[in-house]
């Protein structure tokens, strides 16, 4: 009987001494151990005309929801207790590293846009002289450090660091078979002079045809966006329908 019993006892002993050599539990609450920090930036935009670039280990292509995306990932590691001012800085720090684009475009009804993110969505069928309204939202644009000379909204608090924010558009309208129509250029999408270098930023892109309203048809826009802070530009292609309203 007692050689039974440390039978069992031996083949436990033998049990635990083999799941401790082989396993590693993990450490709960420890502190101070480094993150790698990785932000989602940009979107690839739609029929752009752009060379993409490289694919890098600071540059990979992901696809989620069936949406192409580019991840930029930051160098800088940043520790488990960070604060919500910390996060901004890491934040900003992907951001001007972003090449200047948009992670989203629609069409949406005039006067319809009351904010970043909220507006009233519509399709891209549009009656003969209507205006016809893009909303987007652009990343990676830049920020220009000005002085108020002339104080902070009349305060006596002069020489005031703000932040301004610029961006300018073109547009060209072309029919379906590739005629070019009209050429509306240098139109102001964007400027803000803030104190805070700002990152939602929508774009509001309004076209209402000036000579003559668009005959029925099918029509490309090109809209040409562009930075007047960084100097860089991107093209965003949409296809749009010109139809008589059915009574």
């Amino acid at each position: 009987m007692y050689y039974k019993i440390f039978t069992i006892v031996m083949a436990l002993i033998a049990f635990v001494a083999t799941i401790a050599g082989t396993t590693t539990m993990p450490v709960i609450g420890q502190q101070n151990q480094p993150i790698n920090i990785t932000t989602l930036l940009t979107s690839t935009p739609e029929k752009n005309n752009t060379t993409t670039a490289p694919e890098t280990s600071a540059n990979k292509t992901i696809t989620s929801n069936n949406v192409d995306a580019t991840v930029v990932a930051s160098n800088v590691t940043a520790p488990a207790n960070m604060t919500i001012e910390d996060a901004k800085e890491l934040y900003l720090s992907a951001w001007n590293q972003t090449k200047f684009n948009a992670t989203f475009s629609t069409f949406v009804e005039p006067f319809s846009v009351a904010g970043y993110g909220v507006y009233e969505e519509r399709s891209n069928v549009f009656s003969p002289g209507e205006a016809i309204v893009l909303y987007m939202e652009p990343v990676g644009f830049g920020h220009k450090q000005i002085i108020d000379k002339e104080g902070d909204g009349g305060s006596n608090n002069n020489n005031t660091m703000l932040y301004l924010m610029n961006i300018t558009a073109d547009y060209e309208i072309d029919a379906a078979n590739g005629t070019k129509l009209q050429l509306i250029e240098d139109v102001q999408a964007g400027s803000i002079t803030s104190h805070r270098p700002n990152t939602e930023m929508p774009l509001t892109l309004t076209i209402t045809p000036e000579v003559q309203p668009l005959p029925v048809g099918s029509y490309v826009i090109t809209y040409s966006v562009t930075d007047e802070i960084s100097g860089e530009s991107f093209q965003l292609k949409k296809d749009i329908i010109v139809a008589d309203r059915k009574a």
